[in-house]
Formats: C-alpha cells, sequence, structure tokens
C-alpha cells in the first residue's frame, strides 16, 4: 500500500512539476493551443520511477522514452510530457513512437479539449474510439489494435500499454467520453487516383490532375475552397454518407 501511496501522489502533482517554455500549437483544424515544455528530472529519478510504476503494475509494457544508456537503457518515466500532450497531438505525429518524441509536450485539460470542441475529433462509440477521454479528462489514453488495451502516459511516470484497469487511473464510464479523429484538410496535388473517407473535409489550396478519379465520402459536412482546381480529364465524386 505504500507504493500506491506514492503513486497517488506523484499524480496529484501533474502540472505541479517545473514548468519550462510554453508553446503554441494547432488542433488538426486550426484552433491554437498553449502547452509547455518542462524540463526532466535526472536519470535516477526516472529510473525510481519506472522501479515504483513496475512494482505495483508488472503486467504493463513500458516504452523506452530517451533511455540513458549503458546505465539506464530502457528508462520510460519523464516530466517532459503528459498523457494529453502524447494522446492528442504527439502520438499523431507518426507510427513509430521515435518520430512522436520530436515534439513532446505537457498539455493542461483545457486545451486539450480543444480538440473535440473544434471540429478535429467527434465523439463515438468505444468500439470506434482512437482516444479516450476518461473521467472528465482527468486521464487521455490512446486505443491499441486490442480493445482490452490502451496506450497512455502516467502522469510524470512511464509511458505505459496495459489492460484497461491495470493503470493508476480507475475508469468511470459514466464520465468517460470517446473520440475518433475527423477533419481532414487536403492542401496537396492529388496526382493518381484515390479514394478519402472522413466525416469533415476541406480542399483547400490544393487540386486533382488531368485523368484522375478522385473519391470523397463525408460524413458531416465538405468544403471546398475556391482555389481548388480540376485538371482535363478528372473527376470528383463526392458522396455524403
Amino acid at each position: 500500500m505504500k507504493t500506491k501511496y506514492i503513486i497517488s501522489i506523484l499524480l496529484l502533482t501533474i502540472g505541479m512539476s517545473v514548468v519550462g517554455q510554453s508553446d503554441t500549437i494547432y488542433t488538426p483544424y486550426g484552433t491554437s493551443v498553449t502547452v509547455s515544455e518542462p524540463d526532466d528530472m535526472d536519470s535516477e529519478d526516472r529510473h525510481y520511477w519506472d522501479s515504483v510504476y513496475a512494482d505495483d503494475y508488472p503486467d504493463a509494457e513500458f516504452h523506452a522514452v530517451w533511455p540513458d544508456p549503458p546505465t539506464y537503457p530502457n528508462l520510460s518515466s519523464t516530466l517532459r510530457f503528459n498523457c494529453h500532450g502524447y494522446a492528442w497531438h504527439m502520438y499523431w505525429l507518426g507510427e513509430d513512437l521515435e518520430d512522436q518524441l520530436d515534439e513532446p509536450y505537457e498539455m493542461s485539460v483545457s486545451q486539450a479539449a480543444k480538440y473535440f470542441t473544434d471540429p478535429s475529433f467527434k465523439e463515438c462509440t468505444q468500439s470506434e474510439a482512437e482516444i479516450w477521454w476518461i473521467n472528465d479528462g482527468a486521464h487521455s489514453a490512446v486505443a491499441t489494435g486490442n480493445p482490452d488495451y490502451l496506450k497512455s502516459k502516467w502522469g510524470d511516470g512511464p509511458l505505459a500499454t496495459h489492460e484497461i484497469d491495470d493503470q493508476p487511473y480507475t475508469v468511470d464510464y459514466q464520465t468517460t467520453n470517446f473520440y475518433r479523429k475527423c477533419y481532414r484538410e487536403v492542401t496537396v496535388n492529388v496526382d493518381s487516383d484515390d479514394t478519402m473517407y472522413h466525416c469533415k473535409v476541406k480542399l483547400y489550396d490544393s487540386s486533382v490532375s488531368s485523368n484522375v478519379d478522385f473519391e470523397i465520402e463525408y460524413e458531416d459536412w465538405l468544403i471546398i475552397d475556391s482555389d481548388f482546381a480540376t485538371g482535363t480529364g478528372s473527376t470528383l465524386y463526392l458522396h455524403p454518407e
């Protein structure tokens, strides 16, 4: 019980760690989000917190985040980003963790909420979810290919893949919401036949090359900017869901 008590104290200090410089990033729709870039703790402290969490959650998989070999080759705990920064921004930077770590940020609950109060993400069922908004924003987690597992950053502790109930945050399904990415902005030249499905789509400063078929299926709305152009012999198919 002593270890769990220590972990609960660490989780309560989320947002109280030393705040570095602030920065501005943007949701996929373009809403500005204020984030911070805290300085990290030293390797010994990171290793200590990895050990604390590993003792209480031996079945969770901790992902190595900026290791310090040879003494600490598998460090995961870090102050440099939190659950919201990872789930709403970093996770979408690429499939590889190395790409996701290019822009580590700590993000507040109010700033994270901007991702689903603008058109970027849409509320959905649990089975469709890409992100879990747990307990009114006490925690954010990313869905995995296995419906029984989530991937999330535990406060200032590790980045873990874990069973839904095997984590420091007890999920209250009455106050938990589920979201999937919704908005897609096309800003490139489509130069080969393609089909795209999204719930909200904007064709902005883009074009379709000659003799190319471009098909778009959308749920909620489609906006075509005045700069959008199609080449000779191209076909644009638009299908509202």
